[in-house]
């Protein structure tokens, strides 16, 4: 494991740095933000944190890939934790054991089975009291995941990664002609609003509009399969693709007209944002980020929960002149700039800080 820090001089005296989050054999949202943390802030150091899930051997994956992570914890100085599951937190606590500062960002929505068990939640909750920092993705953030005061006070709001391309680049105006052409991207599944998007394409059809469609995105068999399914009964103009590598999503997303996903997990979902940089006017259900995002963004429509109709009437209701406001508004909070120099600050405070007792009032509180 190589030693890391920030390749841009002006950053030498950061310490080294290793990222621990995400799955090998997955392309998600997870691992995306880690790809271009690492290029943005020059560091290369990377363990996968594999926290298992339901498919065969994900538990010996898990194993293997703590063990690895405590042989590369010699080599840094600061941990920096993407914390996607309750499994990542014992990566913290072995840190910490270690002596080393970290950082943990976290990943997950209100909605996620680990937020909404109460005993699960005070734990992991209690676990992040043992981190140097929480780096939050945006404002919202620990009210959406209920975090207790005291842990509120600790959490500095970071900011996203957005593809670079994107954010050099210029947003066109978008008047659509022929058939409306609304895409779906998620991994895919009902509380992702895979589902309603159909309910959306069949309400706009009904109105007498004509619409093209497209899905992308992972999901399991069983999933693709009773979308397929409930596509060919309804006679829908909607194709079902896979998940795209990122230079094909927003090559994809550019022909589009409206992002439909009306998610009921998604803390602060980055396709919504790149959906809008590539001119695309997103529809998404109301929760705490999204409104955040919409804040900064009035071209993003909301609806409240899955509530098919309302984003059919929002989607009626576009002004399609009226986005690009939006999008430069984005370019200017997310550029690459601005972040790399607010996460080489926080990463000096965090080596300028003298090391947190491992033993807190939290942990002990824990154990009884």
């Amino acid at each position: 494991m190589p030693a890391t820090g920030f390749s841009n001089p002006d950053r030498s005296q950061h310490r080294r740095i290793l990222i621990a989050g995400g799955h090998e054999h997955i392309r998600g949202g997870l691992e995306i933000f880690i790809a271009r943390a690492r290029t943005c802030l020059g560091i290369d150091a990377h363990c996968f944190t594999e926290t298992p899930g339901a498919a065969p051997g994900s538990l010996g994956r898990y194993i293997r890939a703590l063990r690895s992570f405590r042989r590369a914890l010699p080599l840094c100085d600061i941990v920096w934790l993407q914390y996607g599951s309750a499994f990542d937190l014992a990566y913290l606590v072995v840190a910490k054991l270690s002596g080393k500062k970290i950082a943990v960002t976290p990943h997950l929505g209100g909605g996620w089975r680990s937020m909404r068990h109460g005993a699960v939640r005070t734990l992991c909750n209690r676990l992040l009291m043992v981190a140097d920092a929480v780096f939050t993705l945006h404002q919202t953030q620990p009210q959406a995941l209920r975090f207790p005061a005291r842990l509120r006070r600790r959490c500095r709001v970071m900011g996203t990664f957005l593809p670079r391309e994107l954010l050099e680049g210029e947003t066109l105006s978008r008047h659509p002609a022929g058939p409306l052409k609304l895409v779906h991207v998620a991994r895919l599944s009902a509380a992702k609003g895979s589902f309603a998007f159909l309910d959306v394409c069949e309400t706009l059809r009904r109105r007498g509009v004509a619409v093209e469609a497209v899905m992308v995105g992972p999901g399991d068999d069983a999933v693709r399969g009773a979308l397929t399914a409930d596509i060919d009964r309804r006679g829908l103009a909607v194709t079902l693709l896979g998940a795209l590598p990122p230079a094909d999503l927003i090559a994809m997303l550019r022909r589009q007209d409206v992002l439909v996903n009306l998610s009921l997990q998604d803390a602060y979902p980055l396709t919504v944002l790149e959906a809008l940089l590539c001119g695309v006017v997103p529809v998404v259900a109301s929760l705490p980020g999204t409104r955040e995002l919409a804040a900064d963004a009035p071209a993003i429509a909301l609806v409240t929960g899955q509530d098919t109709e309302a984003a059919a009437d929002r989607i009626l209701a576009i002004d399609w002149a009226g986005f690009g406001s939006s999008a430069e508004v984005l370019r200017r909070k997310f550029g690459w700039t601005a972040l790399a120099r607010r996460y080489a600050d926080a990463f000096t405070g965090l080596t300028a800080n003298p090391p947190r007792n491992v033993c807190s009032p939290s942990i002990k509180a824990t154990a009884s």
